[in-house]
Order: C-alpha cells, then sequence, then structure tokens
C-alpha cells in the first residue's frame, strides 16, 4: 500500500506540473506573423533553449507511463523540478500581476 500510495502522491504532482505548464503557456503567447501564437522557449542555468512543447511531452509521456503502473526513474523526477521551477515561477509571477 506504501508504494501505491506514493504512486498516487507522485502522479499528482505530475498532473498539477502538467496544469501549471498549461496555464503558463495561455499567459505567456504572443501573436505571430500570420495571426497564429506563439509560445516562448524555457531557457535553463545553461542558456540551453527547450521548446514548450518538447517539455509538455516530456511530462504527458510521463503522466501515461504512471498511468500504466511503471515507475519514474530518478533523473525524470529531478527533470519534472527543474520544469515546475521554471512555469511555477513564471506561473506566480502572472497570478501577481493580475
Amino acid at each position: 500500500l506504501g508504494k501505491e500510495r506514493r504512486l498516487n502522491k507522485i502522479h499528482k504532482k505530475i498532473k498539477h506540473l502538467n496544469h501549471t505548464m498549461i496555464v503558463w503557456a495561455e499567459d505567456n503567447k504572443y501573436k505571430g506573423r500570420y495571426d497564429d501564437y506563439i509560445i516562448p522557449p524555457r531557457k535553463d542555468l545553461n542558456g540551453m533553449c527547450t521548446e514548450w512543447k518538447d517539455d509538455f511531452k516530456f511530462v504527458s509521456k510521463l503522466d501515461r507511463l504512471l498511468s500504466d503502473g511503471i515507475n519514474l526513474k530518478p533523473n525524470e523526477l529531478e527533470m519534472c523540478n527543474e520544469l515546475y521551477k521554471f512555469y511555477s515561477q513564471m506561473y506566480m509571477k502572472n497570478l501577481l500581476r493580475k
């Protein structure tokens, strides 16, 4: 039961990260040249840029793995923490602006 409970806790956090990323994308998108919307990339501490859609695909994949009962690897959990630090920080700034 303990392992099952932990899995549910991690799964809830992944779902929260998923939602946080969607809200962040909505708040930070801007109009492109042809009336399409552009979501800015994420820059990490090393200055590397990663597209939002790639981050979102990664989190969605982890959500699917958890739904299938597969445990996440430590490096996947670390990446989730990094993503959450970025997207929740920006999300909080936008909440405070409103």
